[in-house]
């Protein structure tokens, strides 16, 4: 076992690195990558069968691909720039990049199927949405990023849970700035789940800002007068509904590549948030 240190402002702090191995597997994984060890061995499984990692020519491979797959899951969870990423697992910034290149494609072929046997149960009963502003900094020649509700440069991204505030889907990411109310319909949700809001549909909740969507959600109060009581009581039994999708959020969130601020080009966003989306899913449902 080895120590790296480094530094932050006044703080230092001590990185833990194993550099043991068992079969080229650390030895625990599931706070560096979110998952138990049993979904990571499955997963590692189904991604050895598409990529052949050790090829007989050429230059070897920095690293095994179970550690390759931990790193680029360590990056999605923990969101850390490569070349601290890269001291930790013994490699250089350029391999780090590399491997989440290669590998994070891999990772969402292999995890759709999952996503979409649940979000086809998740059609089945009344769903939430909400939009989160997933921190993008500002970038050169796009504009509509900054969120004046944040009061940062993002990502909008509208998120579909079921009641039991789990993710079940996600739309492709608008600007920032945009409203959650139009984000909706650009992203694809409103498309993409019409028939939960059309007349007879198992039905969809979002708050005041999806008023006018279509959707279910709680009455503003009018100007000058006070919601009746019947509708104060709509309005709390929804609220109470819709704490779920906010739980939802919170743990798509925990991959903090959405939450601490997106390091790579614009262009690779959608395709992260969606690997993303389906790890979070996995890590929830496990193997089914």
């Amino acid at each position: 076992m080895s120590f790296v240190e480094t530094a932050a402002g006044d703080v230092w702090i001590i990185w833990v690195v194993w550099t043991q191995t068992i079969d080229g597997r650390p030895p625990r994984c599931e706070r560096m990558t979110g998952l138990d060890s049993d979904q990571l061995d499955w997963l590692y499984e189904q991604v050895d069968a598409l990529v052949d990692w050790d090829l007989p020519v050429g230059r070897p491979r920095a690293l095994p691909l179970y550690t390759a797959l931990v790193l680029v899951l360590f990056g999605l969870r923990h969101n850390l720039a490569p070349d601290v990423i890269g001291e930790v697992f013994g490699c250089g910034s350029t391999t780090v990049e590399r491997y989440q290149e290669e590998l994070e494609p891999l990772v969402d072929v292999v995890l759709t199927p999952l996503y979409e046997q649940v979000r086809d149960q998740a059609r089945r009963d009344a769903v939430l949405v909400d939009g989160l502003v997933a921190p993008v900094g500002e970038r050169d020649d796009v504009d509509g990023l900054f969120s004046e509700k944040k009061g940062f440069c993002g990502q909008n991204v509208q998120v579909v849970a079921n009641l039991a505030g789990r993710v079940v889907d996600v739309g492709d990411p608008c600007p920032g700035g945009m409203h959650d109310r139009k984000a909706f319909d650009v992203s694809g949700i409103a498309a993409g789940w019409a028939g939960h809001y059309a007349p007879g549909g198992p039905g969809m909740i979002g708050d005041k800002g999806y008023q006018g969507a279509g959707i279910v959600s709680p009455y503003k109060k009018p100007r000058g007068r006070e919601l009746t009581g019947v509708r104060r009581a709509c309005n709390t039994a929804l609220n109470r509904l819709r704490a779920a999708v906010e739980r939802a959020i919170a743990h798509l969130k925990c991959w903090k590549v959405l939450k601490t601020g997106f390091r790579r080009s614009l262009e690779h966003f959608p395709a992260t948030l969606r690997t993303v989306m389906k790890l979070e899913i996995f890590r929830v449902y496990g193997l089914r």
